[in-house]
């Protein structure tokens, strides 16, 4: 850790709807899981005439850390108005609070970033409703992680 101190912006989360793979998965599978889970729900989506725009999201549902796992949906922005996709579930997140951090470095590395946004939750008397990374960088594209560019985003009440 280099105990680099993460810029917190307060946003205004727009509601958006989302296709996902959910599962639970141990730390060590993450990457397995998201290259597959992507790939085939990219895949289903331009089969049926529908071209996300958007980055790819990962919705953290719960995060273990004894156990090592986490339940986690690797998720891709839809139009709400969009029906159901057999094999994957919809979920809708509203319009909400939500504070946000731009990481850029490898995933291993961002406890730093989850640890200052729990200081602030704490410290501002703020409760998590939802945690998410929105990935804007394809490590199979990107061979250098420090380019790698994460928003973490904490939905709060």
């Amino acid at each position: 850790m280099n105990n680099k101190i993460h810029q917190i912006q307060e946003i205004d989360w727009t509601a958006r709807t989302f296709v996902m793979r959910r599962a639970v998965l141990h730390f060590d599978k993450l990457s397995q899981f998201f290259a597959g889970a992507y790939k085939d729900i990219y895949s289903t989506l331009n089969k049926s005439g529908l071209n996300p725009t958007d980055p790819p999201f990962a919705i953290y549902f719960s995060v273990d850390p004894q156990k090592g796992e986490t339940d986690l949906g690797a998720a891709v922005v839809i139009p709400d108005s969009y029906g159901a996709l057999p094999g994957f579930e919809k979920i809708t997140i509203p319009q909400s609070k939500a504070l946000m951090v731009t990481y850029y470095g490898p995933y291993e590395n961002m406890a730093e970033v989850y640890g200052q946004l729990d200081k602030y939750v704490e410290d501002h008397h703020l409760q998590k409703a939802w945690v998410l990374e929105e990935y804007f960088s394809d490590p199979m594209k990107e061979p250098d992680p420090a380019k790698w560019k994460t928003n973490v985003y904490y939905i709060v009440r």
